[in-house]
This record gives structure tokens, C-alpha cells and sequence, in this order.
């Protein structure tokens, strides 16, 4: 009877080890022989992919770290002593924190970068490019790993009788710590210089703030070429940052100059009249919000550059991953948005205000619109614009005209230079149409009659049986005429609501905060993140 000949392959492991070392060891000492066993067990459960080991798959990560620890332990067990890794001590924090000591903490991430020899790094829509000689060491270090590699394949499948020494592992494994702690070194280090010039807005950021008085000096140049130059670079930040919303870099200092003309306006005008709980009979006091809103935004960024400046190696240089500067970048370009669009342009500051303080009037005669502003019920945001056409017919050559001209442009003429309010001769023959037919309805409601007049007393309680209707809905015995006009009304709302949706949205979350005297901003947190 002929016994079956074991092969390496079908041999477990320690078996191999023993047939291929001696039952003595040879060369290689009992803990020597732990540390290559568990080396060799680990290359075999590398996973491949074709002929390169798979390091893309969640197992196939796991299986070559589990391998790069039986590297070190091996090297450990043959005596090895690291290759030196002094260059660490120029790493930054984090990378330190990292690769703490002269220790081989081989890291998959490193190998990978070796093994994709894609060396374009791209940050923050920057492309950056790795050195030749970065190059030239992760194709060294591949091949060093592939020799490894090769070199307990090669004892997995030997002949019995063939017996690898100890210097064979020692040169292997030395080679590979060695390609390694040279890879590793200016690879790590290129990336700290790529990290360092993707932060770099935010230092320059820094130091522009740095030179910015506590307080504002509207009569120093310096002061204002540097709060310029400091504004861009937010713009600038915001527009490679600001991921949660447009990132607009156009933004600049002339919204903030605005700013603080129309807050020294409010104050000069409170001073005169302070208004009812800061509240004024003409709505300017939403002028002071958004102004204020502007330079809030404005003082909250300088607050975060300053303190960011104490841990600059904390930010992240990809910019968008950092939340703290995010969060105060979507506050910055809201508020200055808005600053731009409404507090940059006093007409349209002054539509606004006249708007507030029509909704505010309309509140004394529907008071369920206050509770709707209170709680912000959706209800609200079909009631403002019905209010806004309204206010417009009531008036259409008052300053408010210019806030409708705003969102629906297509329905009106150029401007003839007459005042700032709307002539009535350039809109649309549509809109002199809704208007014709409110003069009318407010004629007939008031005398009974389209022919007889209407007193002042009638004109008011018409108005306010409007309002109340477009408020609370049309009643149930409202007259023909009511019913018309009101249907005109609501249809030129859903079209003050559909032309440029983003532009309503826009102007009806600024009513809604001017009316609520700013109560939906949030304070930045107190404790500070990155």
C-alpha cells in the first residue's frame, strides 16, 4: 500500500513551518518562528484582487492591517530595529499624534497611497501634485513589497527539503521597513505642505483680522483698505466653504459700509422718536434689523478667525469639513445677501419697511395674522403676498411699489424718472387692469354705488373688510364685487409667488423676520468648534 505524499499545500501551517525550518529550528529561534508563523498566516488571508492585494474592500483593509502588524512583529522577533523615522519630529500635531514615536506604525492608508500612484491631490477644487521622487519611493516601496510577498509564497509552496535562513527574512523584511520609512516620510511631508497651503486662506484670514481695530474707524484708510482686503478673503473662503449654500464670493465690503450708514441712520432717528418697544408707526425699525443683521454676521466671523487663529493645525484642510466655519459662513452669506439685495439698495430698504408696517396695520384689524407671524404658520406664507397686492393697489406710487417691481420686473416699464414710486402709466396693461378694478370695487363697497361718492369713513372700513378677508378668507356673504376683486388679488399673489420663487422665499422669510424683530436668528454657540 502506497501512503499519500503531503504536500506544502495541504500541510497546516505549523506542520510547513517545522518540515521547512527542522524539527530543531535551525537558524531560527522558537519566538522567531511565532512571529513568521503568524506572518505567514496573515499573508494568507490577504485578499487579492488579480495580482495586487485588495486594500479597497472594508475585509480586505482589516486582513492588511492584521498583515502590517505581523510585519512589525516579526521584525520584532528577529531583533529588527526600525529603520529610523527621524523626520517625524518635523511632522505637524496631527500627524504626530499619528506616528507618535521612532516606532514602524506601518498605516494601510500609506501602503494605499503607494499602490494607486495617483499622486494628483485635489483640495478645495485645488489641484496639487506629489514630487517625482514621491513618485519614484512608492514604486520602491511597492516592489519592496512584493518581494515579501513573494518571499513567504515562495515558503509556502517550497519543497520540504528547501530551507529558507533567517537572513533571508531579515533582508526582506529590512528592505520593506526601510522603502517604507522613505515613502512614508515624503509622502507625509508633501501632504503636510499641501495641507498647509490649503490653509492658508484662513491664515491670511487671521492675519487681516489681527489688523483690524476692536472698534470700526470710518476715518482711517489703512483701516479700510484692510477690512476690504479682509472682506474678500471671507468671500473668498465662503466660495470654496460654504457648502450648505451658494457660496457666493461677491459679497463685498460696500454691503457692509451700507450697514453701518443705515444703523447710524436708526440711531439718529431714535434719538428723535424711539418708537413703541423699538417699534416704529413706519416699519423703519426693519431697516435697523437687517443692518443689524449684517453686522452681526460681520462681528461673529471676526470672533471665529480670531479664535481659530490659536489652532490653526485643528482646521481641516479641506475647509468645507470644518463645522464651525461653515456654520458662521451660511450666517455671513444670508445676512449679506440680504444686505445686498434690500439694505444695499434703499428703495427697496424702504419697500420693506413700508410692507412691515402695512402688515403691522393689518395685524390691529385681523389680529389672528399675529398669532400666524408668532408661530410662523404656514398659513402665513398665503396671507403675505395676498397683503403685499393689496398694499400695492391701496397705494401703487408709494414707496412699496418698489418691492412688487422687484419680483415681478417683467410687468413693469423702465423707470421715467419721476420719483422713486411706481408710476402708474408704466405697468403692465394687466396690472392697470387689477388696479382699474380695485379703484372700482373700492368705489362701489364704500357708496353702494359705482357713481356715487364715498366718504373717507366708507374708503376705511371697505379697506379693512378687504384685509380682514384676505387674512381670514373670502365670508360667506361677501357681495359679488368682494368676491371679484379678491380673486384678482389671489391670482396676482401666486404670481408674486411663482415668478422667481427663490426671490419670494427670499423677501417673505425677510417680512417674516422684520416682523418678529429679528427673534429667528440664533446666537452662535458658546462653545467654540473649528
Amino acid at each position: 500500500v502506497q501512503l499519500p505524499v503531503a504536500t506544502p499545500a495541504a500541510m497546516p501551517p505549523a506542520t510547513m513551518f517545522r518540515m521547512l525550518c527542522g524539527s530543531s529550528g535551525g537558524s531560527l529561534g522558537a519566538a522567531e518562528l511565532a512571529g513568521l508563523q503568524q506572518l505567514a498566516d496573515a499573508r494568507g488571508q490577504l485578499l487579492m484582487d488579480g495580482a495586487a492585494t485588495d486594500i479597497k474592500s472594508e475585509a480586505g483593509y482589516t486582513a492588511c492591517a492584521v498583515f502590517l502588524t505581523g510585519v512589525d512583529n516579526a521584525a520584532q522577533a528577529l531583533g529588527m530595529a526600525p529603520t529610523s523615522r527621524g523626520y517625524r519630529s518635523s511632522f505637524s500635531a496631527n500627524y504626530r499624534a499619528l506616528f507618535p514615536d521612532g516606532g514602524r506604525h506601518y498605516r494601510v492608508d500609506v501602503l494605499e497611497a503607494s499602490v494607486d500612484q495617483q499622486f494628483d491631490i485635489w483640495v478645495n477644487s485645488e489641484r496639487f501634485e506629489l514630487s517625482v521622487q514621491a513618485i519614484e519611493l512608492a514604486q520602491a516601496l511597492q516592489a519592496a513589497w512584493v518581494e515579501l510577498i513573494g518571499l513567504l509564497d515562495q515558503w509556502s509552496a517550497a519543497d520540504p527539503s528547501r530551507r529558507l535562513i533567517r537572513p533571508d527574512f531579515v533582508a526582506a523584511i529590512g528592505a520593506f521597513d526601510a522603502a517604507w520609512a522613505a515613502f512614508e516620510g515624503k509622502y507625509i511631508g508633501e501632504l503636510i505642505a499641501i495641507e498647509e497651503r490649503a490653509r492658508q486662506l484662513v491664515v491670511n484670514a487671521v492675519i487681516l483680522e489681527a489688523g483690524l481695530p476692536s472698534k470700526y474707524d470710518d476715518g482711517s484708510l489703512k483701516t479700510a483698505e484692510t477690512e476690504g482686503q479682509f472682506v474678500q478673503c471671507i468671500a473668498t473662503l465662503n466660495s470654496i466653504a460654504n457648502h450648505r449654500r451658494k457660496g457666493r464670493d461677491d459679497l463685498g465690503a460696500g454691503v457692509l459700509a451700507s450697514a453701518r450708514a443705515v444703523l447710524r441712520q436708526c440711531l439718529q432717528r431714535d434719538q428723535k422718536d424711539p418708537g413703541v418697544n423699538g417699534r416704529r408707526r413706519d416699519g423703519s425699525d426693519a431697516a435697523r434689523i437687517l443692518a443689524g443683521d449684517v453686522i452681526a454676521s460681520y462681528t461673529a466671523m471676526r470672533s471665529y478667525i480670531r479664535r481659530v487663529g490659536g489652532c490653526i493645525e485643528h482646521v481641516d484642510p479641506h475647509l468645507c469639513n470644518n463645522a464651525g466655519l461653515v456654520a458662521r459662513l451660511v450666517d455671513y452669506e444670508e445676512s449679506w445677501e440680504i444686505g445686498a439685495r434690500y439694505v444695499q439698495h434703499e428703495p427697496l430698504l424702504g419697500a420693506i419697511c413700508d410692507i412691515v408696517a402695512e402688515v403691522r396695520a393689518a395685524q390691529e384689524i385681523a389680529p389672528t395674522l399675529g398669532a400666524m407671524i408668532e408661530d410662523c404658520d404656514v398659513e402665513l406664507f398665503l396671507v403675505l403676498p395676498r397683503l403685499v397686492v393689496l398694499s400695492f393697489l391701496a397705494d401703487p406710487r408709494a414707496r412699496r411699489a418698489e418691492l412688487v417691481r422687484s419680483l415681478l420686473p417683467h410687468r413693469f416699464g423702465p423707470a421715467d424718472g419721476r420719483g422713486a414710486g411706481c408710476p402708474i402709466a408704466k405697468v403692465h396693461p394687466e396690472l392697470k387692469t387689477l388696479y382699474s378694478r380695485y379703484k372700482d370695487a373700492l368705489q362701489f363697497l364704500g357708496s353702494g354705488s359705482p357713481s356715487s361718492p364715498s366718504t373717507p369713513s366708507d374708503k376705511i372700513a371697505v379697506w379693512e373688510g378687504l384685509v380682514r378677508q384676505a387674512v381670514l378668507g373670502v365670508a360667506e356673504d361677501a357681495d359679488p364685487v368682494t368676491r371679484e376683486l379678491l380673486r384678482s388679488v389671489e391670482t396676482w399673489s401666486l404670481e408674486l409667488q411663482r415668478h422667481c420663487p427663490e426671490d419670494w422665499n427670499q423677501c417673505s422669510a425677510v417680512l417674516v423676520h422684520c416682523l418678529t424683530g429679528g427673534a429667528q436668528k440664533e446666537p452662535p454657540p458658546s462653545k467654540f468648534t473649528v
